[in-house]
């Protein structure tokens, strides 16, 4: 079966996403990010893992930030 080619932002339910899982993956792997709706609003997205290194990097990065920057305030709540 061929499947046609998957547009740069993809969207679909997660109903019919469960039903296309390896299209839903390949997409990812080919650098797309595919969004998950429910009722129309998107709850998920499917991003390719270098993507999602990046992000969890720089939330780390930031939180880390924000620790330095209110340290005296973090060591009073934790008194």
């Amino acid at each position: 079966m061929t499947s046609a080619p998957v547009p740069e932002n993809w969207e679909l339910p997660v109903s019919e996403a469960r039903e296309r899982l390896a299209e839903v993956l390949a997409a990812a792997e080919s650098g797309k990010v595919v969004h998950l709706t429910r009722h129309g609003r998107r709850v998920a997205a499917v991003v390719p893992e270098a993507m999602a290194e990046t992000a969890d990097a720089q939330v780390r990065a930031l939180s880390q930030q924000f620790a330095l920057r209110h340290r005296s305030l973090l060591d009073r709540l934790a008194e």
